[in-house]
């Protein structure tokens, strides 16, 4: 499943060579504020409760959005590296409307192009959507469409929905994996969503795609402006380009003959992202394998001439060789040092690990933070974490959700 534009959701992974006890910090840490709120002992769940990081108000600034009992509350980050205090916003999309992690997807993104992210569930009857508004209140949860919902036959353990922008007109799009193919519906700047229906008969439930074997994301991997389709199947990693012309996707092109099942990569075990790892124009697929963290930089492309460059093992760390597992110790992508190249964010034993992406090299691993690990009691299955930019200064922050505060720690 893909995550916020402002957030990565941490669930999972880790514990490397550096988790051994009495590792020195690389550099000096920032202190880490909390936060009383939003927490286990307030009664946050993670199999109940969604929780996000997005810039629902326009600032630069990622917010916290909480889908709870009652409904959506939402506490908005400030430049010191705080949240203001919750309010809930909207009553709907909660536990008490009859909303279900295992039955309706809720994500955040800016579906009108105005800058704001919107809160969209995947309800019984379809896609509902409350539209942010510059005051940081939302509209009232509307029905936009009548497809990808529960009635249609849409199930979270069978069916992936994301929201990706397909045409590049700054409003993010509903992409939805079923059992036939992709479906796609545009979002609107007017608030409506248009041109609903299948777009190509690939990576769904019919042709052997699984939930629990093949993920599938949305990025722009040509660099044209359009997210496209990143699909990790039996034989690797599948690309499918947008065409914003022709409102549809290419067939399926195997461009990476890696990371997929066939080569023994697992959802349980191994991590999968796509971003821009190497300074190049075109994001690089990465895995967090057995042996460490293996990569697939992308190259200029010329006709004829592969897209990527071979697979190569850039850190023998991460991985379950060096000690890391899913249910332990998460992995992710963000940019921590705000250099515009994503770098990889270990939460392992220790506490915050980082190795620093650059020109096809990473730097590190280092150990960035104390705080936030697997021997301070942070259990993944009870205290998510999250990474985005809080304060607005370029750099990727970790947000965590224990069990009696919000802790932030800038980067």
């Amino acid at each position: 499943m893909k995550r916020s534009p402002m957030a990565r959701l941490l669930t999972g992974v880790s514990a490397t060579a550096l988790t051994a006890t009495g590792i020195a910090l690389a550099g000096p840490a920032h202190a880490v504020s909390t936060q009383g709120f939003l927490s286990y002992v307030d009664g946050w769940r993670v199999d109940q409760h969604v929780r996000e990081l997005a810039d629902v108000n326009g600032d630069g600034r990622a917010d916290v959005v909480a889908f709870g009992d009652p409904g959506v509350f939402v506490a908005h980050g400030r430049a010191d590296g705080t949240f203001a205090a919750p309010v809930l916003r909207v009553r709907d999309f909660g536990t008490a409307q009859g909303w279900r992690t295992d039955r309706h997807p809720r994500q955040v993104a800016d579906v009108d192009g105005d800058g704001r992210a919107d809160l969209v569930g995947f309800g019984d009857a379809g896609v509902l959507v409350a539209y942010a508004q510059p005051d940081g209140s939302f509209t009232a949860p509307a029905l936009k469409v009548r497809e990808f919902g529960w009635n249609q036959g849409w199930r979270v353990d069978q069916h992936v929905r994301e929201l990706a922008d397909l045409v590049g007109d700054g409003a993010a799009d509903v992409v939805g994996f079923g059992y036939s193919g992709v479906t796609i519906s545009h979002g609107r700047s007017d608030r409506t969503f248009s041109g609903t229906g299948k777009r190509i008969d690939s990576y769904g439930w019919d042709r052997g795609w699984r939930v629990d074997r093949h993920p599938r994301m949305l990025t722009d991997m040509d660099e044209n402006g359009t997210a496209d389709i990143v699909g990790l199947g039996d034989a690797g990693t599948y690309v499918s380009y947008f065409s914003a012309l022709g409102d549809t996707f290419t067939q399926p092109a195997l461009e990476v003959r890696d990371f997929g099942y066939a080569q023994g990569w697992r959802v349980g075990q191994h991590p999968r992202d796509v971003g821009n790892v190497s300074g190049h124009l075109a994001p690089d697929v990465v895995g967090f394998g057995h042996r460490g963290v293996l990569a697939a930089y992308s190259r200029p492309y010329a006709p004829g001439e592969p897209k990527y460059l071979p697979v190569t093992l850039e850190l023998a760390d991460f991985g379950i060789a060096q000690g890391w597992r899913t249910d332990q110790h998460p992995r992710d992508l963000a940019d921590i040092n705000g250099d515009g190249i994503l770098d990889v964010v270990g939460f392992g034993n220790a506490g915050v690990h980082v190795a620093y992406g650059d020109d096809n090299a990473f730097f590190g691993p280092e150990l960035t933070s104390t705080a936030f690990g697997w021997s301070a009691g942070w259990d993944p299955a009870r205290f998510p974490r999250l990474l985005g930019d809080v304060n607005g200064d370029g750099r990727d922050d970790v947000v965590g959700f224990g069990y009696s505060a919000t802790s932030v720690e800038l980067s």
